[in-house]
């Protein structure tokens, strides 16, 4: 084979590392904003009650079956203002979660936008973890790629 295929090959290699790397960074940003509500969860004094306002509709599906899973949107109300925490981490099978409910909310006094639902404190440390494991094994994959495909291509040049 010729040094344009390898030449062609490292560079679909680097664009495979490049992605791979993008999705680590992905993994971590979660990760961290998890870590962060997780660790400041001392400083959240402020405790309020929220519901399920909204249900966001998820696709899955292998290759044998397709399912819809949702996870819910809390709304809560400090100081006159309605604020909505996202919950992207407990996604359930449809059907698990129902709008309404009652879900203690812990907030800072400074900035409410920032808090956990103390219900779904078991499902951020799991996701946590998942997302850090995430982040490693990608980043692991990223380096690797991008590593041998950028000595390949020096050594074709």
């Amino acid at each position: 084979m010729d040094s344009s295929f390898y030449l062609f090959l490292s560079v679909i290699f680097l664009i495979i590392g490049l992605l791979l790397a993008f999705a680590a960074w992905t993994f971590f940003r979660r990760f961290q904003n998890l870590n962060e509500r997780l660790k400041r969860s001392a400083e959240m004094t402020g405790a309020v009650n929220g519901s399920i306002c909204e249900l966001v509709t998820v696709y899955r599906r292998n290759r044998s079956f397709r399912w819809k899973n949702e996870y819910p949107i809390l709304a809560y109300v400090v100081g006159g203002k309605e604020y909505k925490l996202k919950l992207d981490f407990a996604e359930k099978r449809m059907g698990h979660y129902s709008t309404g409910g009652s879900y203690q909310i812990s907030y800072l006094p400074s900035d409410p936008s920032f808090c956990i639902a103390e219900d779904f404190r078991k499902n951020m440390n799991a996701s946590k973890k998942s997302n850090l494991i995430a982040t490693v094994l990608l980043a692991f994959f990223a380096c690797n790629l991008l590593v041998s495909s950028l000595m390949q291509l020096l050594g074709q040049l």
